[in-house]
């Protein structure tokens, strides 16, 4: 019986995840996990088949929609391994008191979760069982005070509240659960209640096909520069869109590829945020035109997929321009998976950060799932444009103002599946939010000092 439950543990998270996407069950998909590791616990049985089963029956059926390309895979075996581990010891804790017990085991899983996303660096948050949440931005906007970490927490805690309830029928647990989630409806309201900091008129230009002779692909940017509507400030191109440094590559030797795009950019008067890979370096970059500055800043890709990209990572150095005073940053696909540099944006006073991404279709859900927390926890808007993936506007409490998915168009019409979107973009007001300045750490500290509460407790019954 235990372990049916967590098989059903598991294919109701898989259901909450795309492609399903019943978001809700993220609510109540633990409960069963929690009951089974009491009642395996309570019954002296080992605890770790709890957790393997359970991680199975979630990560596989995903794995027919994800795909079996190594990264996936891998983050799949960790996230196994990760939940194997943490019911060996979360289920130990959940019998150690009716409120403690269930707060200690949630401590065990906000700790195993902050260790995937920085011990072990294939997709970051992404691979969070948390991140279809992403869906209801204003129930999670205390992430500006927490991060991921705190929405880890608050889940596993209240789940486990409720298992311990039904297990030793007791109200204590659900007395603890209540209060959990009344902390957070209070700071969502606290949260959602503060002002942004204005608009801006923003552009994204997507493909999921595109063309790579210099003569097209420079034809392209022109038109993302000049075919947008009246009053568009900035517009944002795909990773890698454009090829430079090599004759004869796409826009050419990169002088000539500078100055290309500043004319296009000084015909329309509108700033540009372009995705660039550039061969003589051998790295991704973000090149930010100013329509009389040029070239006025360059950002690296920091973050690279393991196994799948091979060239010369950045170092993690910023870069921002000023836009109609709106500070605007920039990241490249892979990094928004990750809490450093998106902290340390919010930490530099930036409004808007934009993403230049090159998806591939089966995951571009999950990516792009996972780039909305970098809004809610840092208090920028972000515009993302995509090539094989979703082009989207987000603003700055996390809330998708558009999208546009390439691969469908491009399915329904056969052709490129380009595509632009634009908005007055609400932004950031450049405060950085407690998160940005503390990041994990007090959660970190919460957990482990749960943890050795727990731990003190067992001590002193024994």
């Amino acid at each position: 019986m235990n372990l049916l439950l967590a098989t059903l543990s598991g294919l109701v998270l898989f259901l909450a995840n795309h492609p399903v996407h019943w978001w809700g069950l993220t609510f109540v998909g633990m409960v069963p996990l929690w009951f089974a590791l009491h009642a395996q616990r309570s019954a002296g049985r080992r605890l770790w088949p709890i957790g393997l089963v359970a991680a199975a029956a979630n990560v596989l059926p995903l794995l027919l929609f994800a795909g079996v390309a190594p990264p996936i895979v891998a983050a799949a075996a960790f996230v196994v391994l990760q939940w194997t581990g943490f019911a060996m010891l979360a289920g130990r804790l959940l019998v150690r008191g009716p409120l403690l017990g269930p707060l200690a085991a949630a401590a065990v899983v906000t700790l195993a979760e902050m260790l995937s996303w920085y011990a072990v660096p294939i997709f970051g948050t992404a691979q969070c069982f948390a991140r279809p949440m992403s869906a209801a931005p204003e129930t999670v906007a205390f992430l500006a005070y927490t991060g991921l970490g705190g929405l880890v927490f608050a889940l596993a805690a209240t789940q486990a509240a409720v298992a311990v309830a039904l297990r030793e029928r007791r109200a204590t647990p659900l007395l603890g659960a209540v209060a959990i989630v009344a902390v957070a409806g209070a700071l969502d309201a606290v949260r959602l209640s503060s002002p942004g900091g204005g608009a801006l008129r923003v552009a994204t230009h997507g493909w999921s096909r595109f063309p790579t002779d210099s003569g097209r692909t420079l034809e392209v940017y022109r038109r993302s520069f000049g075919a947008t509507d009246g009053g568009v400030r900035l517009v944002v191109t795909p990773e890698a869109a454009a090829d430079v440094g090599i004759e004869g590559h796409w826009l050419g030797p990169r002088e000539q590829a500078i100055a290309d795009l500043c004319h296009a950019a000084g015909m329309n008067e509108t700033f540009g945020a372009i995705g660039v890979f550039c061969n003589r370096t051998r790295d991704n970059r973000i090149w930010f035109i100013a329509p009389g500055g040029c070239l006025v800043g360059e950002y690296r890709k920091t973050h690279l997929i393991p196994w799948l990209e091979d060239y010369v990572a950045g170092d993690g150095t910023l870069a921002t321009m000023e836009v109609d005073g709106v500070v605007v940053g920039g990241m490249i696909c892979q990094d928004d998976n990750f809490t450093d540099l998106g902290r340390a944006y919010g930490n530099a006073g930036v409004q808007l950060v934009v993403v230049p991404t090159n998806d591939w279709p089966a995951i571009r859900e999950y990516h792009l799932e996972n780039a909305i927390f970098r809004c809610i926890e840092n208090g920028y808007a972000v515009a993302r444009a995509a090539s094989h993936g979703i082009s989207a506007l987000i603003d700055c409490r996390g809330r998708v103002r558009h999208r546009q998915d390439h691969v469908a168009l491009a399915a329904r019409d056969e052709m490129t599946g380009e595509g632009m979107l634009v908005d007055d973009l609400p932004v950031g007001d450049g405060r950085p939010t407690l998160y940005a300045r503390l990041g994990e750490w007090p959660m970190l500290a919460l957990s482990l000092l749960l943890l050795a509460t727990a731990a003190r407790r067992r001590i002193t019954a024994a």
